[in-house]
């Protein structure tokens, strides 16, 4: 399912791109090529993906007419699992859905995710249990940054800092108490949350 999903990220991407530079839209067969697609049916199947997400609007009695929806300068990022704010958690990739997000984060160099917070060792930085963070993926970190952090194999929301040889993440919560590594996997810096009130 999530191979699926990602290739229907690939092919709005593909048709976003191909809009804002062209006038109309790419032909499913070149929708095919882009995005490594071997059957128009399927390139037909994830275009009405899209559709039923409010990604783009299709024209019923044209061929090849179809169009961004009004939130078209949004980016669409997959939510793909769960992270603690707590005790770290066995870290699985399991994508859920697609968000859009805002143009402030819609940046091509950007390799946006979304993970839902599991527990509250953020809550004095704003993250609380059920909030989904919005992670650019990379492995490098500066001291102060809030980062997901992978411990063997569960993952971790917490602030990052390098002291003396050390790595410490420190939790935003002042009922629990710093993880003191020697080494640490970084897999992200969180650059905001989605929160639905």
């Amino acid at each position: 399912m999530r191979n699926i999903d990602e290739k229907v990220n690939k092919v709005f991407k593909y048709v976003k791109e191909y809009l804002e530079t062209n006038s109309f839209p790419p032909s499913v067969r070149e929708i095919c090529a882009e995005c490594n697609i071997k059957s128009t049916a399927t390139a037909y199947a994830y275009l009405e993906k899209l559709q039923k997400q409010g990604l783009i609007t299709k024209t019923p009695d044209k061929k090849r007419a179809f169009s961004l929806t009004k939130k078209n300068n949004f980016e669409s990022v997959p939510l793909i699992g769960v992270v603690t704010a707590g005790t770290p958690i066995l870290a699985v990739e399991n994508f859920e859905n697609f968000y859009p997000l805002p143009p402030e984060f819609n940046n091509s160099e950007n390799d946006l995710f979304m993970l839902r917070v599991h527990g509250d060792s953020m809550i004095e930085a704003g993250i609380f249990d059920g909030d989904k963070i919005i992670v650019k993926r990379q492995n490098t970190a500066n001291n102060g940054d809030i980062v997901v952090a992978l411990i063997e194999d569960s993952s971790t929301v917490k602030r990052f800092f390098k002291r003396d040889h050390k790595i410490i993440l420190h939790p935003e919560n002042s009922a629990l108490n710093d993880i003191v590594l020697d080494d640490v996997v970084i897999l992200g810096l969180v650059q905001g949350l989605y929160r639905k009130f």
